[in-house]
């Protein structure tokens, strides 16, 4: 079983059930393996570095009574990141006595393996569905909600493939770079967010040209672009920001989040025509390496990672598409993506029986 942990004041039963039912589906589509979704409601955002600490070990004296190498493997998620899988990893340790070197998430040794997967992943999908439309990334400008790793590596990824990011955001605001960001303010806004309890608006203070607009002033879906990313957080679009990114030309919404768009907007998403890139697809792109068994053990180069990667989504894209021609919604990849992944978890279900 595989799922994330969420550290984030919002955190709720009803969350992790809801994450963990819709992971179903998702993980589905990769192969045999199962949902799991978890966290807390802390708040690592305004804690020292010591009370994060002492929370994750606490937390993880509690957790190791169900996770395992063979069993539930958590992985990163919103408010959890490396450092907190280390914190998590080194309880766990402690209290098993054993080093289940590996594995993925949090029992792979503490390290965080390629963790820019996931982002390479939403941005190589989108590519793709856009190519399957006679459109294309390169040279449009995009926005990204979210500013955490899922985020960033979405933002690099659209810059290599020759899209223009122009807007981040975080809790407290977004700021927005009106040529774009290049390799340079994303290394700096890496860093930023690489500090415990940083905000993003410190970043106009390396750069001339960005404008950042407190969270109070509106959301950065009011900025115009081409294309945008949600990864933030669940519910992230709404019905009124549809209509907002569709009033400034967005031709298209790519989740990089955990279900980032509600049923409303995804409605009027597809009202509008715009391309969609539903989450259970873009978001899988961790499973191209757990798929060929890679991680801690194996060392790759960038090409050697992005090519493992684009070839996984692009494949996913290929495969959710002809699902939804074969059940006459062509180019309806929200309901090829939930088709293919229901009958694979049918399958799985018949074949156990009611176990």
């Amino acid at each position: 079983y595989m799922g994330g942990l969420r550290f984030h004041p919002d955190t709720t039963h009803g969350t992790a059930k809801f994450l963990g039912f819709e992971t179903i589906f998702r993980n589905a589509l990769a192969g045999p393996y199962g949902s799991a979704h978890g966290g807390s409601d802390f708040n690592p955002v305004d804690k020292s570095e010591s009370e994060v600490m002492r929370f994750c070990q606490s937390f993880m004296t509690e957790l190791a009574n169900y996770i395992g190498p063979h069993t539930d493997i958590p992985t990163a998620g919103v408010g959890v990141g490396p450092q907190e899988i280390g914190y998590m990893f080194g309880q766990y340790k402690r209290l098993r006595q054993l080093h289940p070197g590996g594995t993925e998430g949090i029992l792979s040794g503490g390290a965080y393996h390629y963790p820019q997967v996931t982002g390479f992943g939403v941005a190589h999908f989108a590519n793709r569905v856009l190519e399957a439309r006679g459109e294309e990334l390169k040279g449009k400008r995009c926005l990204i909600s979210g500013s955490g790793t899922v985020a960033l590596s979405v933002a690099q990824k659209l810059l290599d493939l020759g899209a223009i990011p122009i807007g981040m955001s975080d809790n407290f605001g977004y700021v927005i770079e009106g040529e774009g960001f290049n390799k340079k303010s994303l290394e700096e806004l890496t860093r930023i967010k690489e500090e415990r309890n940083a905000r993003l608006g410190a970043y106009i203070m390396s750069s001339t040209t960005a404008l950042y607009h407190p969270a109070e002033e509106g959301s950065v879906w009011e900025t115009p672009c081409d294309y945008a990313f949600p990864c933030a957080i669940q519910n992230d679009v709404d019905a009124d920001a549809v209509r907002m990114l569709v009033k400034n030309g967005c031709k298209g919404i790519f989740e990089g989040a955990n279900f980032p768009c509600t049923d409303e907007a995804i409605g009027l998403i597809k009202q509008h025509g715009l391309a969609f890139g539903p989450n259970k697809a873009s978001n899988g792109g961790s499973f191209a390496l757990v798929t060929k068994n890679l991680g801690a053990t194996h060392q790759l180069t960038d090409e050697q990672l992005d090519t493992i990667v684009k070839d996984y989504m692009y494949a996913l894209h290929d495969r959710v598409a002809e699902t939804a021609e074969d059940f006459n919604v062509a180019g309806d990849l929200h309901v090829g993506v939930n088709i293919t992944a229901f009958m694979s978890v049918a399958a799985a279900m018949f074949r156990q029986g009611a176990v």
